[in-house]
């Protein structure tokens, strides 16, 4: 028996179990992964995220501790021009910039501090049903560990097991698909000492649709953006076409990508914004991309979802403390975090789906250029210190029995 049990070990499980323990709860996380090492997932955190760590003592030490490079603005490049269109320096008195982290360092930092707390961390621990009781309450789960059976009842189950939520299916929540525009590819390659410096934060317009080159220290990430549903086309232009767009608006590449023989050697990431019926039954509270996917082209994924763990936290660790925690305070704190986060979700999803359509009519078109109102607006002195300071992701406080433990 648990308070909660959290499904999901992405950032939204690790820092909600994390906040938990060290407000005093209990709290036990399962990951279906024996690691946290996740291959092209966000790893932006966000100058408001980062200012919320430091409330909690741990934005020093993370940026100490976990390799990890900084982006100060978002650019767009094509042969003839830069655009700088968003610029992060106004976004933060002490962080002005996104930390580009890696999911597969920053998880295990943070889920070590959660155990720290006392929270029990099971790796490998697939789930596979939710447990009910007499009334219809979702009262645990069921999970496999070395394929064996295990059974967890619990106060709440938090399903953070992301957007293809095993949680979120089984409790028979339904996802709405809103309309994504684009896919992408992605691919890794070392990075060398001469290679050149860019913002961190890049997309070089090309005739097949942008290039975003992302700077994580030891490597390069380079994602191509393609119209969603249009893998079969990009397979039979062949992966050559690829290869050549990126060396056509990066020369420095030209022969570093001749590993790929096929475009199947790319991770293809279908770009998805999700919107759900309801994030709560009684008993289950969702979280994070199981309750809303938003586009990975704005790269606000993984802000969104500490910024629900951060709320959820806030809303259960005083009810968690009393012996024993009473249901109905966990439902209504639940509750609560869908109705203080979902306008604000939804109002970014409706700008990323016009956003995204716009760009699939600009891939379309040819156009390699950013749309002509950024264009615009991006001339205007100080418009991407504006557009920066609108960006930030904006998480609550933590209440104090949080806040005054110990990192």
């Amino acid at each position: 028996m648990t308070s909660v049990v959290v499904v999901g070990g992405g950032p939204a499980g690790v820092l909600l179990t994390y906040l938990l323990a060290r407000g005093g709860a209990e709290v036990t996380l399962l990951e279906s992964r024996r690691d946290f090492a996740r291959r092209f997932r966000g790893d932006t955190l966000a100058p408001g995220v980062l200012e919320y760590l430091d409330t909690l003592g741990l934005a020093e030490p993370l940026l100490a501790d976990v390799p990890h490079t900084r982006t100060d603005a978002f650019r767009w490049h094509t042969a003839t021009r830069t655009w700088t269109l968003v610029d992060y320096r106004g976004a933060s008195a002490r962080f002005p910039f996104y930390a580009l982290l890696p999911q597969a360092e920053f998880l295990p930092w943070l889920a070590d501090r959660a155990r720290a707390h006392g929270a029990t961390v099971h790796m490998g621990a697939r789930f596979s049903s939710l447990r009910h009781d007499e009334g219809g309450r979702v009262s645990g789960v069921e999970y496999t560990v070395d394929a064996v059976t295990h059974v967890l009842d619990a106060t709440l189950v938090v399903g953070a097991d992301g957007r293809n939520s095993k949680v979120r299916q089984a409790s028979g929540l339904a996802a709405t698909e809103l309309g994504a525009s684009l896919d992408i590819l992605w691919h890794a390659l070392p990075r060398r000492d001469d290679d050149p410096s860019y913002s961190g934060l890049d997309l070089f317009g090309t005739p097949h649709g942008s290039l975003a080159l992302l700077d994580q220290g030891a490597d390069w990430q380079l994602g191509w953006t393609i119209r969603a549903g249009s893998l079969a086309e990009v397979r039979a232009r062949g992966v050559d076409a690829l290869r050549d767009a990126a060396v056509g608006a990066l020369g420095w590449l030209d022969g570093r990508l001749d590993d790929l023989g096929d475009v199947s050697d790319l991770t293809l990431l279908p770009v998805r914004i999700t919107t759900v019926e309801r994030w709560t039954r009684p008993g289950l509270v969702l979280l994070g991309d199981a309750a809303h996917v938003v586009s990975a082209v704005g790269g606000n994924g993984i802000n969104l979802a500490l910024a629900d763990a951060a709320d959820l936290a806030n809303r259960l660790v005083g009810p968690l403390r009393r012996t024993p925690p009473d249901p109905r305070q966990l439902d209504v704190a639940a509750a609560g975090l869908e109705s203080a986060r979902r306008p604000g979700v939804e109002r970014e999803q409706r700008a990323q789906v016009r956003t995204e359509r716009a760009a699939a009519e600009r891939i379309g078109s040819g156009d390699d250029g950013p749309p002509r109102a950024l264009r615009v607006l991006s001339r205007i002195p100080g418009f991407p210190r504006f557009a920066g300071r609108r960006a930030r992701v904006a998480v609550p406080a933590p209440v104090a029995v949080i806040a005054g433990a110990a990192p």
